[in-house]
């Protein structure tokens, strides 16, 4: 037995440990006891948290007593028995432990009313009742008499075990399920090389640095769910103070900063994240000046994050609503010529330059103007709708009769007078999946760092400048390749090699191995090269914004084909910066784009 082979150190000590060092203990711990009480087996047998200690039983741990002991010792376990005081506990908690005929045995026990309950809920809320309000303030001892001592894991073990599931798997989402549902054959992750020779945190307190941030953020998004706006102004400001006064090194703009890819594990990246969403806040109680204060704040500390084009967009708005044009002027010059602002960011900032720069404020006409100005090719329907209510979804009656979005109704359209095309409204999901199974190659070679767990679907410098700088020369040959017309053999080389493998931005569920073939074949190969090779040089800045539709069809039994895409717009719809920038970037790669305006039936008609 692992209790019996390995001494238990007290909890708080761990935690002044190494954290690869506590995170050798906890393994050990949790090999038997502590494990079992973490999975589901034993979860399956009782409400929870707290456990019935007479019901775990296991041929692996032969002396509980003894196991239970060394853990409340060491601080890994609680322990509730009549000689506690439940007070400091959640009594709903305790009650979760009973089963409903002990609910009810209980109840036989109070002093009768008119309450009928048969429900498990309903029993907890009427013993809870009794209890608070003092007709059966020896609740605990009764639960006690029928359940006998109770355990569960303690607080300060719950916090070291997330800090290590945090740490192992580097997101929030994942935990010990991972692992068994690799076990069990349910999730199948990609084979990788994990070539780690550097730490994500150099020192324990950037660590502890980057939790209480993680907490506060929680805190954040409980408080705007719970519309608690009081700790909602108390958390920005927290973090606006913690901002301005975190260390120098992790603001500090050298070139090793420039190709991290760690920066968002720091307190300063979630930090700036929730100052992100105060700033929205602020802007929807109109409380523009505190917005400009945090939008200044950002700018000015976070030298390097894609997010900048977003905060210089914001702040030249919010001046302009304050009244202050020149300085909102100002702000848009020198974000559309920020190196760090991209994609619709850029494009939104660069259309604000030209509509704020008229004479006298300014005469020089910028270099993009032209650019920004350039037509988009148009094309308008009719469709019967179900309703004309403003701000109500758009409902139309489709070409078959039945009822149907704008998007399926332009789907219709295209395939009868349209042109005959075959088409899917996919946005940018179906050119997420060619990406990763054409580039499968390049996303998952053998990188220093970026793999740090046998449990992720992508590298984590995937979205930032290193991605491609890293990779350019293996990146390119795929490219090539795709250019040169092999793209279609690619693809199903890829599929068959590693379908149902999870892979960030592959849906296999929701597109067959036939029309991807058939979209690789009709695109062709230099416009699919150009197209892939934007999203690696820059995946989070133009992995979304990508318009609805995607066509294709052939034109001869040889396989020749073409391709369209379509952003669909429903009567009150306008484009987003972010699909203007895509739309003028397709077009500059040879795509067929244009915009599809749906408008109800003309009455006359």
């Amino acid at each position: 037995m692992l209790i019996q082979l390995i001494r238990l150190p007290p909890i708080h000590k761990i935690q002044s440990f190494h954290i690869r060092d506590a995170t050798v203990y906890m393994l050990g711990i949790a090999r038997w006891l502590f494990y079992k009480l973490l999975t589901a087996e034993i979860y399956n047998q009782a409400w929870g948290p707290w456990f019935r200690k007479g019901s775990i039983s296991y041929q692996e741990i032969s002396d509980l007593e003894h196991a239970v002991m060394e853990l409340e010792l060491a601080g890994y376990i609680d322990m509730l028995s009549c000689t506690i005081d439940p007070f400091e506990y959640d009594m709903k908690e305790i009650l979760d432990v009973l089963s409903v005929p002990e609910m009810k045995e209980i109840l036989k026990e109070l002093p009768k009313d008119n309450t009928i309950c048969t429900r498990r809920h309903e029993l907890v809320s009427t013993l809870l009742s009794s209890y608070r309000n003092g007709t059966c303030a020896s609740l605990p001892k009764r639960i006690l008499k029928w359940t006998g001592t109770c355990i569960r894991i303690s607080k300060m073990a719950d916090e070291l075990l997330w800090r290590i599931q945090r740490l192992f798997f580097l997101n929030g989402d994942q935990d010990l399920s991972s692992f068994l549902l690799v076990e069990f054959g349910i999730v199948k992750f990609p084979d990788y090389v994990c070539s780690i020779s550097h730490r994500i945190f150099q020192e324990r307190n950037d660590l502890l640095e980057y939790e209480d941030a993680i907490r506060v953020a929680q805190v954040m998004d409980e408080s705007l769910d719970n519309n608690k706006m009081d700790l909602v102004t108390r958390c920005i400001d927290l973090s606006e103070n913690r901002l301005c006064i975190m260390p120098k090194r992790e603001n500090t703009i050298t070139p090793e900063r420039l190709r991290s890819f760690f920066s968002r594990f720091s307190a300063s990246w979630v930090y700036s994240k929730i100052l992100t969403l105060g700033v929205s806040v602020y802007e929807r109680d109109r409380r523009y000046e505190d917005a400009v204060r945090i939008l200044k704040t950002l700018l000015s500390t976070v030298a390097c994050d894609r997010r900048r084009g977003y905060w210089a967009l914001r702040l030249s708005i919010d001046l302009e609503h304050m009244g202050r044009p020149n300085e909102s002027l100002s702000t848009a010059e020198g974000g559309a010529t920020d190196p760090w602002v991209r994609a619709g960011s850029k494009f939104a900032l660069q259309r604000r330059v030209l509509r704020l720069s008229k004479p006298p404020r300014r005469w020089k006409v910028p270099s993009y103007a032209d650019y920004v100005k350039r037509n988009i090719r148009e094309v308008s329907i009719e469709g019967r709708p179900l309703n004309c209510e403003t701000g109500a979804k758009n409902v139309f009656y489709g070409y078959d009769g039945e009822l149907c979005g704008v998007e399926q109704l332009a789907l219709q359209y295209y395939a009868d007078e349209g042109g005959g095309w075959q088409g899917t409204h996919s946005e940018g999901s179906i050119w997420m999946t060619i990406f990763g199974l054409l580039m499968w190659d390049v996303m998952f070679s053998d990188i220093q760092d970026v793999f740090q767990s046998k449990f992720q679907t992508a590298p984590l410098d995937l979205g930032t400048d290193d991605f491609y700088k890293s990779r350019e020369n293996i990146a390119e040959s795929q490219l090539k390749r795709i250019r040169d017309g092999m793209a279609e053999e690619m693809l199903i080389s890829s599929w068959e090699l590693h379908q149902g493998t999870s892979c960030q931005g592959v849906n296999w569920a929701r597109y067959s191995l036939t029309d991807l073939r058939a979209v690789v074949a009709c695109v062709g190969g230099h416009r699919l090269a150009s197209l892939l090779r934007h999203l690696a040089v820059d995946y989070r800045s133009w992995s979304s914004g990508m318009p609805d539709l995607l066509l294709w069809r052939f034109l001869d039994e040889r396989g020749g084909g073409e391709a369209k895409l379509v952003e669909v717009k429903g009567p009150r719809d306008q484009l987003s910066e972010q699909q203007r920038a895509w739309i003028l970037v397709l077009m500059d790669f040879g795509f067929d784009v244009e915009v599809c305006k749906v408008s109800p039936v003309t009455k006359r008609r």
